[in-house]
């Protein structure tokens, strides 16, 4: 959309760029495109030497995606120190359903993947792992709810569907700004649009 500006004859075009990709640096490229293909069933889109960063350093990379709108997802970049820490707080994977996640647990469980925790958000319940690198994964799905964040309690994926939903109820009720997440995502659309950014050409 185009508005125009009756003060300055200046046209504007609205500007709603959307978050589509991560790169993060690796300790080990192999390791984590294998993890990444065979635990999320991401494609590799292409890889190869490249130049990176500022200073525009060879090294190799993978691009991975899991979508087949986006070229990648991942940015995987070979680079990071052995001895240095994970640099991002979480890398984030939505599956639909509760039931879905609950199969990703199981497999989790079978697999031996480390689990730092897994927790009920109240308006999400989510799987914190560890890729292979030590970043920080969470799978996780909607509930119907919208609650107040940050909000983690401890959850057993191995209860019923049933007894994790009337968990989530409960910590509802306790939140007195909860309410139904089709509500808060009307909310959340009209504050985006009155948020929008126009740029003047």
């Amino acid at each position: 959309m185009t508005v125009t500006s009756s003060a300055e004859t200046q046209v504007k075009t609205e500007f709603n760029p959307r978050l589509a990709h991560l790169g993060i640096f690796c300790k080990d490229l192999d390791a984590m495109v294998e993890f990444y293909c065979r635990e999320f069933g991401m494609i590799i889109s292409d890889s190869g030497l490249g130049k990176s960063g500022k200073a525009a350093t060879k090294r190799r990379g993978a691009f991975l995606t899991g979508d087949p709108s986006e070229h990648h997802q991942l940015a995987l970049i070979e680079g990071r120190a052995p001895e240095t820490p994970p640099t991002t707080a979480q890398i984030s994977f939505l599956v639909p359903n509760l039931s879905e996640l609950r199969a990703f647990w199981r497999h989790v469980v079978k697999t031996g993947i480390p689990v730092q925790v897994v927790k009920n958000h109240g308006n999400a319940w989510s799987i914190y792992i560890d890729d292979p690198d030590g970043n920080m994964i969470e799978v996780y799905t909607h509930s119907d709810w919208y609650t107040q964040q940050p909000l983690g309690e401890p959850l057993n994926l191995e209860d019923s569907e049933d007894a994790i939903l009337r968990q989530t109820e409960e910590l509802v009720k306790q939140d007195p700004k909860a309410r139904p997440r089709t509500e808060w995502m009307a909310d959340q659309a009209a504050k985006l649009k009155a948020a929008r950014v126009a740029l003047a050409s």
